[in-house]
């Protein structure tokens, strides 16, 4: 596979969100410190009046910790490569990247880090981006937000094409973001640019160009509910569950698209499980049910439903 940007459940399609029960509840709040990892020795060194001292002749982290640490110090990105002892693909990697100078380049702005796919530790960084495999690479800003992802090796041209490609479309979104005059945005504006952030995983600066996306004015047509869909997850992602709720019961209310209403009492179902409330979402997927008993969804809410029902209750 090759790089891409992942999106939580896949904002483009609401429904994959709003089914997805473990994906909408799984914690963002950041990556957990993984073992400390020694930088391998120095590479081949195709020029020898420029000693290699390390890969790309950079710095590298003990720790996913440290490079964060650092990279916010020296307003870097973290350069984060995911190994696996007995990977072939890791060391076929290596060994086409690490001598070359278009890597040292590439390091030039970030922080790198090797981590172990198989450590528990790095578990909550394959969790938050979605990182599958080994190798892998990925690079965030300090604060968490997605770059780059890439799973699998091809070449070294194939890698360079593509992370190039997509550091420069960051640094456009980035340089977008950071202009943006959130109450004045355009309904249309906010809301993309909220989404795309949430896609990046940084919910927080999703979180006011969504709301501003739900109240603009003359927005274009279903972008307000798109804004008020979008919304609710962002907000049960940071932990507010009631403005979660308030928002998908405004969108239940108002919109008059019938899928679009499945998707929101759907997500509606979903936020008493946050709270650790499961009579309250097996008595609304009961409602659901009642509802709409010809929907596509229905043979997962009744799975829903037998995970919820108490076994004292089961006939």
């Amino acid at each position: 596979m090759y790089p891409i940007i992942r999106s939580r459940g896949g904002l483009a399609a609401p429904a994959a969100v709003l089914l997805a029960v473990a994906g909408l509840l799984a914690a963002s709040s950041g990556a957990a410190q993984d073992a400390s990892q020694q930088a391998p020795p120095p590479s081949a060194n195709p020029d020898p009046n420029r000693p290699v001292k390390s890969p790309g002749n950079a710095k590298w982290a003990q720790s996913a910790e440290e490079a964060r640490q650092r990279a916010a110090a020296e307003n870097k990105l973290v350069f984060y490569e995911f190994e696996s002892p007995g990977c072939d693909d890791c060391r076929r990697m290596q060994s086409l990247l690490y001598p070359a100078f278009d890597f040292e380049a590439l390091l030039i702005g970030m922080v790198p880090v090797r981590v172990r796919y198989d450590f528990p530790d790095s578990k909550p960084l394959q969790e938050l981006y979605g990182v599958a495999s080994a190798p892998s690479i990925l690079i965030t800003t300090p604060q968490g937000r997605l770059v780059f992802l890439m799973e699998g090796f091809k070449n070294a041209p194939d890698f360079y094409s593509h992370v190039h490609k997509d550091l420069d479309r960051y640094r456009q979104f980035a340089r977008k973001v950071d202009s943006q005059d959130i109450a004045t945005l355009s309904a249309n504006e906010a809301l993309e640019t909220g989404v795309e952030l949430y896609a990046r995983k940084d919910p927080k600066a999703a979180l006011p160009r969504l709301k501003r996306a739900s109240v603009a004015p003359n927005p274009g047509a279903g972008v307000r509910e798109a804004a008020l869909e979008s919304l609710a997850a962002v907000e049960l992602e940071l932990g507010d569950s009631t403005a979660s709720r308030k928002s998908i019961d405004q969108l239940i209310a108002t919109t008059k698209n019938p899928q679009q209403k499945e998707h929101a009492e759907l997500f509606r179902a979903q936020i008493p499980l946050a709270e650790n409330r499961p009579e309250e979402a097996l008595a609304l997927y009961k409602k659901f049910v009642k509802d709409h008993p010809d929907s596509k969804y229905l043979a997962q809410v009744q799975s829903f439903i037998v995970r919820l029902t108490p076994a004292s209750a089961s006939p």
